[in-house]
């Protein structure tokens, strides 16, 4: 067995963790860099509840100038969009029967957004800057 197969459930642990733990923030563009992805608080009800389940996993590949999105679980069809301030704009249909996607972006300079919207009309919102 190999070693990744020993550390998929630590990194999902963690960034399970880390999901948990606040407000989006900004990620530099790294080889591989994780985008912390979360459920849009303005959807979320004041009164105290328990964390929602986030399916959503995202990381920049730099060498290929693309942002992988994955699923935990099958939670349907959703569209993603990414935006940024250097004018990029790109939107995908995602089905997460497919367990994953590649995004191909330009690469450009900015901070950028990351949207999940989910049938439900739910959002999920992941930042990072290049």
């Amino acid at each position: 067995m190999k070693i990744s197969h020993y550390l998929m459930p630590l990194l999902l642990i963690g960034t399970t963790l880390t999901v948990l733990s606040g407000e989006p923030r900004h990620t530099s563009m790294k080889e591989n860099q994780p985008i912390l992805i979360l459920q849009d608080q303005s959807e979320i009800p004041d009164a105290p509840r328990a964390p929602s389940f986030n399916p959503f996993f995202a990381e920049l590949v730099d060498s290929t100038n693309s942002v992988a999105l994955g699923a935990t679980s099958p939670v349907g069809t959703v569209l993603v969009h990414i935006t940024s301030t250097a004018g990029d704009d790109y939107s995908v249909y995602f089905n997460t029967l497919n367990g994953a996607i590649l995004i191909p972006i330009s690469g450009n300079t900015g901070d950028y957004v990351l949207t999940i919207i989910m049938s439900s009309g739910t959002h999920y919102i992941g930042e990072f800057t290049i």
